[in-house]
């Protein structure tokens, strides 16, 4: 069956809540605070045909913005699953749990596929069977928010199974979760009608972050990406 009404509302109030942790974020961004690798951008750049400092600082604001994503998302899809399982996780060693046709799961949730190498997988599994202790007849999964299932290492799909801990990606991950077939569609329009809502004032946002941070750049640097500029900007870097 379909989410309930009361599960999409904590959704949308979730990914609201990321959003609008991601603008004050980017509101209080300076161009001190980011790293730069100079060596790096300049290959890159040229690559890329990067002319002026608008263009490079652009794109350096598009990757600083999706790094800081990556780990923010994962605490929110974890939210959402510990709210479409119904309990978290009073048991150390398992985010949440889930009951399916009598039997108890311990799940460790994890958001892609890079989370789990080798030794990540070995430590989960440890986690997991400490949580089993307490309730031998439990199954312990390692749940994977995004990806295909050949995305997820063969060397730590071995190490789980080894362990004896299942494993559940994506889409299959979502329906175990919530019980629904079509959970995952159901998220992401949730995560399109909230993105709509606020994607004017983000947007504008990111316009004056780029344009802060471009007469920063100049102030420091000067306002051109000629072979002066990229040696202030090395010096000021390394």
């Amino acid at each position: 069956m379909p989410l309930r009404e009361e599960q999409r509302t904590t959704i949308r109030s979730i990914f609201t809540a990321y959003l609008q942790a991601r603008a004050k974020n980017l509101t209080k961004l300076k161009l001190s605070d980011m790293k730069f690798n100079v060596v790096q951008l300049r290959a890159t750049g040229t690559m890329l045909d990067l002319k002026s400092p608008e263009d490079l600082l652009r794109y350096r604001l598009a990757q600083h913005l999706e790094r800081g994503a990556v780990t923010a998302m994962g605490g929110a899809l974890q939210r959402i699953a510990r709210e479409l399982s119904g309990s978290g996780s009073g048991v150390a060693g398992a985010d949440i749990e889930v009951s399916r046709d009598g039997r108890r799961y311990f799940v460790q949730v994890k958001s892609g596929p890079d989370t789990a190498n080798k030794d990540i997988a070995q430590n989960i599994a440890t986690l997991l069977n400490s949580a089993r202790a307490r309730d031998p007849a439990a199954v312990c999964v390692l749940g994977v928010c995004y990806a295909r299932p050949e995305q997820i290492s063969p060397i730590a799909k071995r190490e789980l199974e080894a362990r004896g801990v299942g494993l559940k990606v994506g889409r299959e991950f979502w329906e175990f979760v919530s019980g629904e077939p079509a959970c995952l569609e159901e998220i992401l329009e949730v995560a399109g009608e909230v993105g709509d809502a606020i994607e004017a004032t983000l947007g504008a946002q990111v316009e004056a972050k780029v344009r802060e941070l471009v007469a920063d750049f100049a102030s420091m640097y000067g306002a051109q990406l000629d072979d002066a500029t990229w040696k202030r900007f090395l010096a000021n870097n390394s």
